[in-house]
């Protein structure tokens, strides 16, 4: 069965996105969306660090795909939905603690290709990682968390 979603209320879309359990479990909010670009925030906390102490690579790498995707929601046609279909980072400076932000926006749209770019910074507003993601358009059927 096909689920027609409209795009069009973002700020409904952004609330659906933040109460679905990914974005729960590793405490990501979107902060904005539109067709100027994206704002995601991760509070990082123990449950993101690694080994050593720093922020687990996957979390960032995580904020880097959901801000790239972010970046392409606003420009999705009603029943269209979109997959990740490659990641590319680039980390550059361990985070420790605190607030990471990422900034995304869209580099590329073709018909069914969409590429993204993201800079991710931490509270003291450093550049910590750049990533890019691309996406492919796909016919949407399937639901939105929180969708009956």
């Amino acid at each position: 069965m096909k689920i027609n979603f409209s795009w069009t209320n973002m700020k409904i879309v952004q609330s659906k996105i933040n109460k679905s359990p990914f974005y729960r479990t590793i405490s990501m909010k979107v902060e904005m969306a539109n067709k100027k670009g994206s704002i995601v925030r991760i509070k990082s906390g123990y449950k993101h660090k690694n080994l050593w102490g720093t922020v687990h690579g996957g979390t960032i790498a995580s904020l880097v795909d959901s801000t790239c995707g972010l970046s392409v929601f606003p420009y999705l046609k009603d029943g269209e939905t979109m997959v990740t279909i490659s990641l590319y980072m680039d980390y550059i400076a361990p985070v420790i603690e605190g607030d990471i932000l990422g900034q995304g926006r869209i580099i590329h749209r073709g018909r069914r290709l969409v590429r993204a770019e993201a800079i991710i910074r931490d509270q003291t507003e450093r550049i910590v990682a750049k990533g890019y993601a691309s996406f492919m358009i796909l016919e949407n059927n399937t639901k939105l968390p929180g969708d009956s």
